[in-house]
Order: structure tokens, then sequence, then C-alpha cells
């Protein structure tokens, strides 16, 4: 008659209790799916950070109403995440017809707003000629106050200025030949609203002074 020792029923439930999981233990099972979703996730993580989206990217200064082509335009691979939806994707097919609606700066991503397929939208490019020494603030894309004095009924010289125009925007800036005067000065390209058009079509007529004030409430963020 076999008697049983002391120690016999501890080491039983050391072994019971260190016995090792099996695939059906739920517990594991749990653990391999936590790893895989969290590799599976960073590794989508990783790539979304690495992909580039083309997109289309100005060469050149670009104003009011011109055509987009691959004459202004090129195409580059950046990183854009949810901002892609923002930009012109560089597919030729969305060219066909397409001039911008305002002042394209070069080396810019292309806005999706910034494009249209009308002519020039309700703006129209107006050339005024200014002082040489005109302010270095007032460059393509900026904005202006107009102001016409116009000239005196007797004498040489002009009335007190009237304000014609707040944030008109400048479209393009160039020096001006002085011809044989040798007094060069700086052809401003602006984009003038319906509104405002007659009065300077006229003031430009009649040999008005044609006075441009640097807006810095129209500066670009």
């Amino acid at each position: 008659m076999g008697s049983e020792q002391p120690g016999d029923g501890l080491s039983s439930r050391t072994a019971v209790r260190h016995k090792r999981p099996t695939w059906k233990d739920p517990r594991l099972a749990l653990g391999i799916v936590l790893v895989v979703a969290s590799t599976a996730g960073t590794v989508v993580l990783i790539e979304e950070l690495n992909s580039t989206t083309g997109v289309y990217v100005s060469t050149r200064n670009i104003t009011l109403g011109e055509e987009l082509s691959t004459d202004n335009l090129r195409t580059e691979e950046v990183r854009l995440g949810e901002l892609t939806q923002n930009y012109l994707p560089a597919d030729p097919k969305l060219l066909e017809g397409v001039r911008s609606n305002g002042f394209i700066a070069a080396g810019q991503l292309i806005p999706r707003n910034a494009v249209a397929r009308s002519e020039l939208g309700s703006r129209r490019p107006i050339n005024v000629d200014q002082p040489l020494d005109l302010s270095p603030a007032i460059t393509a894309g900026s904005f202006v106050d107009v102001w016409i004095a116009e000239k005196a009924e007797r004498g040489q010289g002009f009335n007190s200025p009237t304000r014609l125009a707040e944030m008109v925007e400048v479209s393009r800036r160039s020096a001006r030949d002085g011809g044989l005067v040798g007094q060069g000065g700086t052809n401003l390209e602006l984009l003038v609203e319906p509104d405002y058009l007659d009065a300077l079509l006229q003031a430009l007529a009649n040999e008005s002074r044609i006075i441009v004030v640097y807006n810095p409430l129209g500066e670009r963020s």
C-alpha cells in the first residue's frame, strides 16, 4: 500500500500553473492579432508619409487670363497629404482651355481656385505709367489703392487727388523706357473691376495723374 508524499500535491499544482500556452489559448491568439495590427498600421503610416503626388508648378509669373500650358508649368512630385485636393494635379487633360483667374507667382503650386475656363472673369488688365522711384513694395501680386488727380482748369497743375478704388491687384510690374528724353519710369498692369473701369480709362484719356499707393492689407499670407 503506497503512501502519498507530502510534496506530490504541490508539484502537481506547479506543473499545471506553468503549462505552456497552446494555439487554442485565447490570450495567445489575441496577442498575435494585436502585433499584426500594430505592424500593419505602422507600414501604412510610413507609406502615407513617404507617398508623393504629381502637381503643376508655375515656371514663371503668370498673369490674369493667361493660358496655362507646359510652356509656363512644370510637374513636381510633392508630399501634400490631405492638402493634395487643393492643388491642380499633373494631368494634361485638366489644362485644356484653362486660364489663370489671378496672379500666380513663379515657383508656386497651382491652387484649384486660381484657374478657370473663362477668359478673364470680371476684372480687366489696365496698364498705367508710374514714376521710376515707385515703392519697391509694389510688385506683381501686391495690392494698391488708386487715386486720380485731374488736370486743373487753369494752369499746368492738378487738382487734389480723390480715391478711385481700394485693393486693386497688381498683375505685373516692368521698367518703362524713357525714350529720347532719357527719363525712364515704371509700368504697372492693374486688374480693375468693371465698376472702376470707365473712370480709370477716362482719367487716362484726359491725361490725369494716376497715383497708386501700396496697401499692406492685401498682402497674401
